[in-house]
Formats: structure tokens, C-alpha cells, sequence
């Protein structure tokens, strides 16, 4: 197969570039993500939260099913039946399921209304595999008797399985009966990980206690949940013990890489995804994920070399090539990331994803009508890529048109109002308008809705506080640089509207400290960006199929 991408190179120390218009925009990197927009214009904030935003690597969530099987801790609670419930229980516990379902057919004849009989039942179905008439039975044991805790259990395990709402409420009726389960908690834990709420999945998997031990998807989701709460350290010690017990799962070994590297581990995180046999790394998700770490260790030759060979590799998949002009865009570079994803067009001729993102870079080389024209594909072939009309606005604003990227704003806001990305954007532009006073009223609105709906968009936040302060709400702008800066710490901004909102206060005592972390940031940033500008990425030299 012929190469598709003959070079991507290092040019050393003097910063040379081939070929190459010069940009002045610098957007600091943001790794350990997933699709990009956009890097055009507006404040440089706009396009750190855009590419924040749009890069985000979601932890692979694996769903765990275990089976509560009916044995003699159930079957005990038949204690003291009637006569001839003990043959029923011996036919269970012999694993005869055909002949509990006769007995218990016949016993019920005699007494209809036992929900203890009916319970019997329903263990005979499930043993059976017949979840169906199963639920029945538990249901009918139920609606007889509705604290009997061998039914609930019955029925909740089935429901569980079959991924029904009803499970939930029924292992909440068996923890209220029987505080402290530990299968029932992990249960639940699982199921509100499926519901996207760590916070309560997390909560439940720590009540589980040592039954997760051997439940390795459990343990896996209990991890993931750890990580997207931000508690990378935790996380990893949970992962750990879940590749331990099924080493050949990527999911789990890259979610244990990731968390790794978000813990500030990034060579365990690098020795993570490197197979055992040490031949180099060969799956595509992690290659993408370990140029990521290469990358933000400041390894840009190995990140690059690590996603040509993802390319080369899977030349039909375009998360590579997007990687590729992410890294382009981050070394002020955007002709290289046009020729990648020039390339990649080769291969994947109707991708919206390539367009949209060729639009932006060209939109950073000022090539504002190829930038339109590629913005206007990507929504042609993709309507629901609700990004194309943000870019657009984008380059509307970049070419001094505010009114009308303004409207573009409003449209892409009232076309997809639960995206964030989209109602930030929104706000920064009605930020920017100096009449009506009203835009102030509505980029508070706008802004406060991105928060809501992404409480970790920190421009969101930088954004209400710059907007509070100059509305004089001192109080409101304060909580809003805390609670920026609790997501990041490094955020400048909210750092320095902390500064000046302090110095209002009747706590100015304060200043001098946060002027003095806010020196030691601006310090380190220098410095990474110093590392940043060592290298520029060489000229792309493409051929084709």
C-alpha cells in the first residue's frame, strides 16, 4: 500500500516553517480529547474552550450483568410453608426446575393466593430461562405480599438483566428491607452509571465493599465513574484491580491508561498501553491515545510518529487525521494540518468532520472564502453537526461583520439549546455588542445556561465573572473565578477577575497571595510556551491511492 503521508517532520531550533504562511494566534494545547472545532478567531479564550470543548476523551464505559442466582439464601425464607412446598424447594436446590414448576402448579391450586408458592414459581422459571414468565411470578408473589424479599430480589434480578427501569425501584425496596447488601448496592451502582450519574454510582460501588472484588465490570465502571469525577488517583487504583482480573480488556487498559496520565503519571500511562510482547503499540484507540501523552510531554516527533502509523494502519478512520491537525494547529502550523486533512479526503471524500475542520484552518491562514465554502460542505453533508454554523459566525465576526454573526449565533443557539459549546459561543458575542445594554442581560443569560450545561466549561465561568464585574455584581463574579478555578486551577483569567473582585471586598488581605500564585502561573505558562514554539511541524508531502 502506498504511504499516504510521506513526511510529517521536526524542524529544529530555528523555528522554520517551508512553505508556510506565518499566524500569530497561540491557543494553548488542551490533550486527552476528542474532535476539535474550531481556531479562528474572537478573544483566544473562545478557541481554548472550543478545542476544550470538542477534544474531550470520554472514559469507555463497559456495562456489567451478574446473576443474584436463586439459591439457598431465597429459598430459606420458605421456611415453615405449607405441606408440600418442601418437595418445591428440594426440586430447586437439586436444580430439577421442570418438576418445581409441576409442584408448584399443583400447590397452588390448593392455595392460590401464596405468595411464597408463587415465589417458588418464579425461581423455577428463571431457572429455566423463561425471565418472562418468571417476573410474572414474582410480580403476582408481590402484588400478594409486597415485602417479600425473595420476590423482590427475584424480580429485581431480572429486571436488571433485561436493563428495566423497574429494577431500580426494586433494589431500593430490598436495601430499605435489608440495609447494607452489597449486591444490591453494586447493582445500583452499575445502574447509575448506565444513567450517566457518577456521583451516586460511585457512592453505591463504595457500599459494595469487597463483593466488587469479583466483579471485574463492575470494578471497570467504578473506575470510569472515579475519572470522570475527576478523582484520577482513586480511579486508578480501582483500574488496576479490574485489568488485573481480565487483562485482555482494551476498555479497561485504556481508561487505566488515561486516568494514568490525568493523575500526572505519564509513563506509567505510556507503559500501560504498550502490549506486553513490546512490539510497539498496535490498537488505533490507544495509538491516538498515546500521541495525546507524547504530545503533552512535549514528545511532538513520537505523537506524530505514532499517528501517521494510525493512519497508515487505518487509512478509512478519521480520528487520526483530525489528531494530526490538532497538533498542526497547536505548533501554529495551519498548512500542515490543511495538507493532512487533504490527505484524508483522499480516503474519506464525504467526511463532515475533515471539512469542518480544513474550514477552520483555513479561516486561521485568513483564506476566508475556502473557509466558507468548506463550512457550508461540512452542514451539507452532516445538518446535524450543529458546529458548522457556530464556524460560520465565527468567520463572519473575524471579517468585521458583527451583526450578522450575531444572528448566525442566535440561529445555531436557538437550533441546538442544549449545546453549550454553542450558548457560550452565543454569550461571547453578545459580550462584544455595545448596544443595547440588553446584550449584557442576555450574554449572562447565555453564559449561565453553558455552565448549567457543562459545569466544567471553564470560559463559561471566566466569562459571568468578566460580565459580573463589570455590572458590579462583585459577590456573583467571585463565585463564579471559584468555582472556575476549582476545575482548573491554572486558569489565569478567573485568577485575576479574583484579584480585582477581592480588592472591592472587605477581604484585601487576600491580594497579595492570589497576586503571587497569579505571578508563579504566568511563569509556568512562559515557560510552556517556550517549549511550545521549539518546533515547527515541516511541510506534508502527500501522494495518492
Amino acid at each position: 500500500m502506498p504511504e499516504l503521508l510521506s513526511s510529517v517532520g521536526i524542524v529544529g531550533p530555528q523555528l522554520s516553517l517551508r512553505g508556510m504562511r506565518r499566524d500569530t494566534l497561540r491557543v494553548p494545547p488542551f490533550k486527552g480529547s476528542r474532535i476539535p472545532l474550531a481556531m479562528i478567531l474572537l478573544p483566544v479564550r473562545v478557541w481554548s474552550v472550543m478545542i476544550e470543548f470538542n477534544k474531550r476523551r470520554r472514559f469507555l464505559g463497559t456495562a456489567v450483568l451478574w446473576f443474584l442466582v436463586a439459591g439457598p439464601g431465597c429459598v430459606a425464607q420458605t421456611a415453615g410453608q405449607p405441606s408440600g412446598t418442601a418437595d418445591i424447594i428440594s426440586a430447586l436446590r437439586n436444580h430439577n426446575f421442570d418438576q418445581a414448576l409441576q409442584l408448584s402448579e399443583g400447590a397452588l391450586e390448593k392455595s392460590p393466593n401464596d405468595y411464597r408458592i408463587w415465589t417458588l414459581r418464579g425461581m423455577a422459571y428463571s431457572g429455566e430461562g423463561k425471565n418472562s414468565q418468571a417476573l410474572d411470578a414474582f410480580e403476582r408473589a408481590l402484588k400478594l405480599n409486597s415485602t417479600y424479599l425473595a420476590a423482590l430480589e427475584g424480580a429485581a434480578q431480572i429486571e436488571y438483566q433485561q436493563g428495566n427501569t423497574e429494577a431500580k425501584a426494586h433494589l431500593q425496596r430490598v436495601l430499605a428491607l435489608r440495609p447494607g447488601d452489597p449486591t444490591s448496592h453494586a447493582m445500583l451502582g452499575v445502574i447509575a452509571y448506565r444513567e450517566k450519574d457518577c456521583a451516586n454510582a460511585v457512592v453505591h460501588f463504595q457500599k459494595a465493599g469487597d463483593l466488587l472484588s469479583n466483579q471485574p465490570a463492575a470494578l471497570a465502571d467504578y473506575g470510569a465513574c472515579l475519572a470522570m469525577l475527576g478523582q484520577f488517583e482513586d480511579a486508578t487504583a480501582v483500574l488496576k484491580k479490574a485489568i488485573a482480573a481480565q487483562p485482555g480488556s482494551k476498555q479497561v487498559r485504556y481508561n487505566l491508561a488515561l486516568a494514568e496520565w490525568k493523575a500526572g503519571h505519564a509513563e506509567e500511562a505510556l507503559a500501560t498501553l504498550q502490549p506486553t510482547d513490546g512490539n510497539g503499540f498496535e490498537d488505533e484507540e490507544f495509538l491516538l491515545l498515546a500521541a495525546d501523552i507524547s504530545e503533552s510531554q512535549n514528545d511532538t516527533a513520537h505523537a506524530i510518529a505514532l499517528l501517521r502509523k494510525a493512519i497508515l494502519a487505518q487509512p478509512k478512520k478519521v480520528d487520526a487525521y483530525l489528531d494530526l491537525a490538532y497538533i498542526s494547529f497547536d505548533h501554529a502550523s495551519p498548512q500542515v494540518g490543511v495538507d493532512v486533512l487533504n490527505a484524508g479526503l483522499t480516503q474519506l471524500p464525504e467526511n463532515a468532520q475533515i471539512y469542518l475542520v480544513r474550514g477552520v484552518l483555513y479561516a486561521q491562514l485568513g483564506l476566508f472564502m475556502e473557509a466558507t465554502e468548506d463550512f457550508a460542505t461540512a452542514n451539507r453533508l452532516d445538518p446535524n453537526l450543529s458546529f458548522t454554523t457556530t464556524a460560520m459566525g465565527i468567520v463572519q465576526s473575524q471579517e468585521h461583520r458583527s451583526g450578522q454573526a450575531l444572528e448566525t449565533f442566535q440561529a445555531a443557539a436557538k437550533a441546538h439549546p442544549k449545546d453549550a459549546l454553542t450558548q457560550y459561543l452565543l454569550a461571547e458575542a453578545l459580550s462584544q455588542q455595545a448596544e443595547p445594554a440588553s446584550h449584557d442581560t442576555q450574554a449572562i443569560a447565555a453564559a449561565q445556561l453553558a455552565a448549567h450545561l457543562d459545569p466544567q466549561m471553564v470560559a463559561a465561568r471566566d466569562l459571568l465573572a468578566t460580565l459580573y464585574l463589570r455590572d458590579g455584581h462583585t459577590q456573583a463574579a467571585i463565585e463564579q473565578c471559584r468555582a472556575a478555578l476549582a476545575t482548573d486551577p491554572k486558569d489565569q483569567q478567573a485568577l485575576y477577575h479574583l484579584i480585582l473582585a477581592m480588592r472591592k471586598t472587605d477581604q484585601k488581605d487576600q491580594v497579595p497571595g492570589l497576586l503571587k500564585q497569579l505571578m508563579q502561573l504566568r511563569t509556568a505558562a512562559e515557560q510552556q510556551g517556550a517549549q511550545q514554539k521549539r518546533y515547527k511541524l515541516d511541510d506534508v508531502v502527500t501522494t495518492h491511492y
